[in-house]
This record gives structure tokens, sequence and C-alpha cells, in this order.
């Protein structure tokens, strides 16, 4: 009886949110916008921050492939860049998407849930040109744009289906959609 009363506190505990959130450790920046250019070099652009920051950290790296710019990418800002946080994977015309969706699902950090845009001038310029990406992708989606996740983006191109990404721009207030366009890869 005495064991089955613990249990029970226990689950109420954890029901209640006895654990506290995690917070960032000092120092590190958690990156919510990733942009990706290239076929090789792959240029890699990150903004982190949302709601919460005035002046969100940033970085950009290059690497021969996907993979040797994410192992640069935590170094390439003011802060330690991490991707644990990565809400919207921006993709240039020019990358090799199965290659980089594959990377990213294998990556611990990264993983699946991260949303993929293609950006009509490229990751980087749409970037640099917005304070805060996620906050207005996150208006987007909030309006009802449903970007493909990285899983369902891969399993689309492995099953030879049509993928269809959210084409955005950049603009003052950041970037807004344009259209809908087929991946069809770089030529």
């Amino acid at each position: 009886m005495r064991k089955l009363l613990l249990v029970g506190v226990g689950l109420a505990v954890l029901l209640a949110g006895g654990r506290s959130a995690p917070k960032e450790p000092e120092g590190l920046a958690l990156v919510r916008a990733l942009g990706v250019d290239g076929r090789g070099p792959v240029i890699l652009t990150a903004v982190c921050g949302g709601e919460d920051q005035d002046n969100p950290s940033r970085g950009a790296c290059a690497g021969a492939d996907f993979n040797r710019a994410l192992e640069r990418l935590p170094w390439s800002g003011r802060s330690e860049l991490s991707l644990t946080s990565v809400s919207y994977l921006i993709v240039g015309r020019d990358v090799e998407l199965e290659n980089v969706l594959l990377t990213a699902l294998r990556n611990e950090e990264l993983g699946a849930a991260c949303t993929v845009w293609l950006a009509e001038e490229g990751a980087a310029a749409l970037l640099e040109d917005c304070a805060d990406p996620a906050s207005a992708l996150e208006l987007l989606e909030r309006q009802g744009m449903e970007a493909p996740t990285v899983v369902e983006a891969l399993a689309a191109l492995y099953r030879g289906e049509e993928l269809c990404l959210p084409l955005i721009t950049g603009g003052e207030d950041g970037p807004w959609m344009l259209d809908w366009e087929e991946w069809r890869g770089a030529a």
C-alpha cells in the first residue's frame, strides 16, 4: 500500500509540473532560423532569438558540405550557437535538398521537427535583411501556412512524390509568403 502511495505522489508531482523549465546556459545562443545555400561549399546563416530578444545573435560559416558547415556553426557568432531550438530551415534553390534533410534528420541537435522553407533570393540574403525571421515565420504559421517538416519533405522525396515548399522573400517586416513552389532541385 505504501509503495502505491509513493508512486501516486510521484505521478502527481510530475503532472503538476514539479520539474523546473530548462534554461539557456549562459553564453549560449539558441538558433531559431537556419539558412542553407550552395552545394559545395555550403553556406549556413543562423539567426537566434525570437519574441523575447531585442537584438538576436547571428552567425555564418561555410563548409565543404552541409555536415562540415554544421560542425563549424557553433563558433561562427559572437556567442556559442546551439542548434537545439531550430524551428525553421530555410533553403536556397541551389542546395542538395535530400542531403540537407537527411543530415538534419541524423543530427542529434537539429532534428526532424523543424519546418522547411524555400527562399526566393537565397537563404543568406533573406536572413541578412530580416531582424527577427523566426517571429515573422511564426506569424505566417499562425495565419495557416503549413510548411512541411524535415521528415515530411524527406519522405516525399524518397517516395518520388511532388514536394511543394512555401516560397518566401524578404520584406521590411521580415519574410513573407509569395507562393508554393514545387522542388525541382538545382540544375
